[in-house]
Parts: structure tokens; C-alpha cells; sequence
């Protein structure tokens, strides 16, 4: 008997060109059916605005609400029950996956209470924490949750008093990756992430300008989208005398992004808060080291190539002990997608 899950998402790419929109997301999805024996539909509530179509095996079904205030969501909410319900009775689904905890969660709930099956529900992100209503509204079992890390399942845990039972870390498609350099890397620092006040680049320029006393020809990239950041960071930028220092590059390719990192020394990652950020482990498969204010999952025997910390000097030192060393990248995979498809096929299955 044929096994089936319906995934349910808020973003999806549009085609496979697309690879800068929820990678992590369409990477998974896409080594869920290549790992296993299950076949996937996926719903997309926000975007792409199209006609469903096919993302390699997957059948995509847009809904194309675009983000959208909540009232004003809520015809798009009911289109989304409506070929919910079609596809549940058309296809007899093992289970329901909701990546993140909040719109596509409510979607799944009520359709896995109306077809009586399996609901999870990966926590990606921000959705762990306290402002999150969803986890009040819908009220969701340890059971029916699964969280992308240790770090994020403690903070859900104190915030909304509930214990996740499974966790499926965060884990990359390494045959995205071009081949590593291993000779010279002219970016000496890297950040990777859209100009927001929750990615904190001000705490990025403030450390680079203290690394440029001691190396006046630094060169750092920052590579992200502008959400409202930009002018703030540009004025910092020229009161600390960096303008030739840094660049921004806009929104560029993930396979653009990639390309960065393979040119990097350090990877410096200043968010105030992520899930698990995959581009933590991006960074480290492509031979950056990586020094950041958000933790890995047992960060053990990699003590060389990451460094966690919220204090900005220890952050401001360890870059410095790597600059002043002998610089040698090498590949590390914390997490394979393997391991991670396994887990969340569990699940389901087991």
C-alpha cells in the first residue's frame, strides 16, 4: 500500500531556479522522497501566486494569500481548508506535516481533526518563542511537535510549558556546495541574512570595527535582502569609518551565497535569535569558521572550527585568534539529511 503525507508550508520556491526562497524547506522535502518510499503533496499558503505545479516528485498546491493581515487572510484561510479537504479525501494521508508552528499549523489541526490522522508540527524559528499565539490557540501535544534543536525545544518548554518528544536538527543538501576551497580566501568575515534588527548587524559592524585596529584591509561581506536596517547600518558604517570595509550585496542566489562562503575565512553570525540557524552549518560544510551568538546541537570535537558566545570581546577575540593563525579550511557535516529525513519519517511510521 502506497504511503502518503501531505506537507503544509508557508512558502515554497516556485521552480527549482528559485533556490533563495525557505531552502531549507524545499532541500528537506525534496530528500524526504528521494529517502524514503512515502509520496508527498504540499500545500503553500502565502507563496508562490500560481497554479499547482510540480517541485521535482512533490505536487504543489498554492493557495497565494501573499502575507496578508489576519482578516484579510481569512478567505485564503478558508480556499486552504477547502483543497485541505479535497486532497485528505482524495488520497487517504498517512499524516499532516506543518512546518512551523503558527498559519500552517492551523491548517493541519483542522484537517487532522476532521480525517482523524497523525499531526506534526517542526518548529523552524522564532515560532518557539513566548509571543507566539498559535501554541495557545491550538494547543498542540509534545507528541505532535518536533523541533529543530535542543536549544529551541528548552526555550518552547519554559515559554509554553510543554515538551516536544522528538527532535530533527537542522542538516543541509551538501550536493548544493561548490567544490572547497582550500587556497586563498579573500572575505575575511561573512554574514549571511536579511538587514533586520533581529539579525542584529549593528553588533557585526561594531566588532569589525575594533578587528580593524589590529587589521586596517579587512574585508567583510554582509549578504542579505534590506528589511528596514540598511540606512541605520550605512550611517554606522560611516561614522566608524568602514566604507571600505564592507559591502552589502543585496538579495542574491543561495548558490551566490554559497559561492561567498567558499571565499570566506570566518563566518560571523550576530543573530538575536534562530531556531538553529542551517546557515551555521552551511558555513561549516563550506570550510568558514564559524564564530556566533546562537548555538549548535553538541558543538563537541568542532571546538576549532565553531565558537558560541554572547559576549561581544569573546566574540572580538576568538576572531582575532583565528586571523592570527594559520587558516585551513575543512569541510564539517554536523547533521546529515539523512538522519533528519529518518527522524521525521519516524514519526509518521514508527
Amino acid at each position: 500500500m502506497t504511503k502518503k503525507l501531505l506537507f503544509i508550508t508557508p512558502l515554497f520556491p516556485e521552480n527549482d531556479k528559485e533556490d533563495h526562497k525557505v531552502p531549507f524547506v524545499s532541500q528537506f522535502s525534496t530528500a524526504f522522497t528521494e529517502n524514503t518510499n512515502v509520496e508527498v503533496d504540499l500545500i503553500s499558503l502565502f507563496f508562490p501566486k500560481s497554479r499547482p505545479y510540480k517541485y521535482n516528485t512533490i505536487n504543489v498546491y498554492p493557495i497565494g494569500s501573499g502575507f496578508k493581515r489576519y482578516y484579510v487572510f481569512l478567505p485564503y484561510l478558508i480556499k486552504a481548508i477547502y483543497k485541505g479537504f479535497i486532497l485528505c479525501k482524495k488520497n487517504k494521508y498517512d499524516g499532516i506535516l506543518c512546518f512551523w508552528y503558527r498559519e500552517s499549523s492551523l491548517l493541519g489541526k483542522i484537517l487532522s481533526s476532521i480525517f482523524k490522522i497523525k499531526l506534526r508540527v517542526w518548529m523552524l524559528g522564532q515560532d518557539a518563542k513566548s509571543t507566539n499565539k498559535y501554541p495557545k490557540l491550538l494547543k498542540l501535544s509534545g507528541e505532535e511537535i518536533i523541533m529543530l534543536s535542543e536549544h529551541q525545544k528548552l526555550i518552547f518548554l519554559n515559554d509554553h510549558h510543554v515538551e516536544a518528544k522528538r527532535i530533527a536538527n537542522a542538516s543541509i543538501d551538501i550536493r548544493k556546495f561548490p567544490q572547497l576551497n582550500t587556497g586563498n580566501r579573500e572575505i575575511t568575515i561573512l554574514g549571511v541574512g536579511n538587514l533586520s534588527d533581529l539579525k542584529n548587524y549593528s553588533l557585526f559592524i561594531d566588532i569589525l570595527s575594533i578587528i580593524k585596529k589590529e587589521f586596517k584591509d579587512v574585508k567583510a561581506v554582509i549578504c542579505g535582502a534590506n528589511r528596514g536596517d540598511k540606512a541605520n547600518l550605512e550611517k554606522k558604517i560611516n561614522a566608524l569609518d568602514l566604507q571600505d570595509n564592507i559591502l552589502f550585496t543585496g538579495s542574491i542566489s543561495q548558490k551566490e551565497v554559497l559561492e561567498y562562503m567558499n571565499n570566506a575565512k570566518i563566518f560571523l553570525h550576530t543573530s538575536k535569535f534562530e531556531g538553529s540557524g542551517t546557515v551555521l552549518h552551511e558555513a561549516l560544510y563550506a570550510g568558514c569558521n564559524v564564530v556566533s551568538t546562537i548555538p549548535i546541537e553538541n558543538p563537541r570535537h568542532i571546538e576549532d572550527s565553531f565558537f558560541y558566545s554572547t559576549n561581544k570581546t569573546e566574540l572580538e577575540n576568538r576572531i582575532l585568534t583565528v586571523l592570527k593563525s594559520d587558516f585551513k579550511a575543512k569541510r564539517i557535516e554536523k547533521f546529515k539529511m539523512e538522519d533528519t529525513v529518518k527522524e521525521v519519517y519516524d514519526s509518521f511510521y514508527n
